[in-house]
């Protein structure tokens, strides 16, 4: 069961758009999306999965599903972006972040199914993910890729983030981003809320 926290955390941004306007609904992953996560990632082309998770397989591996749907587990969290489909919720789009409470380092993974990449659905997931970064208490964004992921590469880089060489792995990049915050003072008085300076245009 999700903490109160991590309730109040969902219910804070929950839906991202198409370019269209079309709504991808966002929620946490739990135990009983296993195999609706499972199912979603065996329907990736090879092509997707491999940049996704940096190489070769055709399903979660048990203990990785596992994990993805420990929610909260050592700060790590799973999303899911459904769609209704002739009435059908489907899931077209799936992301991982993980918190380093060291460092401040937000670390994400994401995928969107095949037929809906292209439609502003990356985006607009990397924009949320920024704004719940923030929210965790996360000082910068990071991500890897595949050197020959050309079309993340340069999502990145529209979207704010500095690439930089992965340590020890010539065949993958980094991109990070610094997270800004601004601090407001609550109508209340004294309590100071953090929030972020949007810098990410969503549907780019």
């Amino acid at each position: 069961m999700p903490t109160s926290a991590v309730a109040d955390f969902a219910a804070a941004s929950n839906a991202i758009h198409t370019r269209r306007g079309e709504e991808v609904r966002l929620r946490f992953v739990t135990s009983a999306d296993a195999e609706a996560l499972q199912t979603y990632v065996r329907s990736l082309s090879p092509r997707s999965r491999h940049k996704r998770f940096l190489g070769a397989l055709s399903e979660l591996p048990p203990a990785v599903l596992d994990d993805f749907v420990a929610l909260g587990r050592n700060d790590r969290y799973s999303l899911i972006g459904e769609m209704d489909h002739d009435g059908v919720e489907s899931i077209v789009a799936e992301a991982r972040y993980a918190l380093d409470r060291d460092t401040g380092r937000v670390e994400f993974g994401l995928s969107v199914q095949d037929r809906w990449q292209g439609h502003g659905i990356g985006p607009a997931l990397i924009a949320n993910l920024e704004h719940r970064a923030v929210a965790l208490g996360g000082v910068t964004l990071s991500g890897d890729a595949l050197r020959t992921n050309d079309v993340m590469i340069a999502l990145a880089r529209k979207s704010g983030f500095d690439l930089r060489q992965y340590p020890d792995d010539w065949t993958l990049v980094r991109f990070e981003k610094e997270l800004r915050h601004r601090s407001t003072e609550s109508p209340s008085g004294g309590l100071r809320v953090v929030d972020r300076e949007p810098r990410i245009i969503a549907h780019s």
